[in-house]
């Protein structure tokens, strides 16, 4: 009985440490417009990023900036309300822009659970921006392969780039906050274990 009891305490911790890393999770790029890698006949006028989480709406959290090969900054990017989801960072460029390689920096802070998330892609202009990393799977590092060799960029999905932007998602249908159901569970798997410890020891 007493190894039951210890077997099942260790099984509640467990499963609350899982729960709670669950919920810990951070915002992952899942596709951009221009798309990462992305070799351009003529520079775009506009920027998209599309997360898989619900992102915070401050500006101070979550955003993005393009620079050029110099280290200029040519363009900024905040939320886009016109996404109900709260997914989307958009923004516009600087108009004529040239030749080159831009690089775009973001960073953003999902809203359940204040996770911070940062990283960079490049895109060029009549010009190779060179190896950049591939799309990964949740929890995996992104490993690296040249661009010309046609394998997906960390935006998942390649667009016509003269043509303007496919129509951002305005539905509102988020998956559920899951975070506060986890926390609830894990909580509630430690008060058992030590109430059932605390039955062993009376006993």
């Amino acid at each position: 009985m007493k190894r039951r009891l210890s077997v099942g305490i260790v099984l509640a911790l467990l499963l609350s440490i899982a729960l709670f890393s669950v919920a810990l999770a951070h915002a992952k790029l899942v596709s951009s417009d221009p798309a990462a890698g992305a070799n351009l006949a003529k520079a775009p006028t506009t920027v998209t990023l599309v997360f898989d989480e619900e992102i915070s709406d401050k500006a101070t959290d979550s955003f993005f900036n393009v620079t050029d090969s110099a280290g200029a900054n040519v363009g900024t990017g905040k939320l886009d309300t016109a996404d109900l989801d709260h997914k989307t960072l958009s923004g516009t460029l600087n108009a004529g822009l040239g030749d080159g390689i831009y690089t775009v920096t973001w960073q953003t802070i999902t809203s359940d659970d204040n996770g911070k998330s940062e990283g960079s892609f490049k895109f060029g202009v009549n010009a190779d921006p060179g190896a950049q990393p591939t799309a990964a799977p949740h929890d995996e590092e992104p490993t690296a392969v040249p661009a010309a060799a046609g394998a997906a960029q960390p935006t998942a999905v390649q667009h016509d780039h003269d043509a303007e932007p496919a129509t951002l998602p305005k539905t509102g249908a988020s998956a559920p906050n899951l975070t506060g159901y986890f926390m609830l569970g894990a909580v509630l798997l430690l008060a058992a274990g030590l109430a059932l410890l605390r039955a062993r020891k009376r006993a």
